[in-house]
């Protein structure tokens, strides 16, 4: 019998890859990138440092860190859409600096690997929805090797598997 081919765990790394150039590249110009702590490492086993600079990213700056600087006019957000905690800390970046800076900021966010109605509420709810551009990176599985995939999030099994719920397009693709 022919072994089976399997999945192609290098196509998914540079979709995953063009996915984030392709949206990083749509903010012109210079830019300060601010990343939720857990989507670092699996963003940097497709696109490295050097890449995203070549995109217009100067600096990099954790989202839980609160420690986002006012060196770019151009800030973008990646993190997770489904996190309530991390669209409160973003809403509360984007209006310190709104308050604080005397430079007026373009504000993008990547959520990550969907956009919910929670999220929008949220930044509606804080004043800053109408002063944010929103995109969204459909990152669920991330390629460790050619062989294995990992999911995205940790959450994802749990909610499946502990709770039952089937309210995210992997969960119900696992069954």
């Amino acid at each position: 019998m022919a072994p089976h081919p399997g999945i192609d765990t290098d196509s998914i790394k540079e979709s995953a890859r063009k996915n984030l150039l392709d949206l990083l590249e749509g903010v012109r110009g210079k830019k300060n990138l601010v990343i939720e702590q857990s989507l670092a490492g699996p963003v940097g086993i497709f696109v490295k440092f050097s890449r995203l600079q070549d995109y217009g990213v100067d600096r990099v700056f954790f989202l839980e860190n609160d420690n986002l600087d006012a060196s770019q006019k151009n800030v973008v957000f990646l993190a997770s859409g489904e996190k309530a905690s991390q669209c409160l800390t973003i809403a509360g970046q984007i209006k310190r600096l709104q308050q604080s800076s005397s430079v007026e900021h373009d504000f993008s966010i990547i959520w990550v690997p969907r956009r919910t109605l929670v999220s929008d509420r949220i930044l509606e709810e804080a004043g800053v929805l109408g002063d944010v551009a929103v995109e969204v990176l459909p990152l669920h599985f991330v390629p460790l090797d050619q062989d294995v995939l990992s999911l995205a999030y940790d959450d994802h099994f749990g909610d499946l598997y502990l709770v039952g719920c089937l309210s995210s397009p992997v969960c119900s693709s696992l069954i």
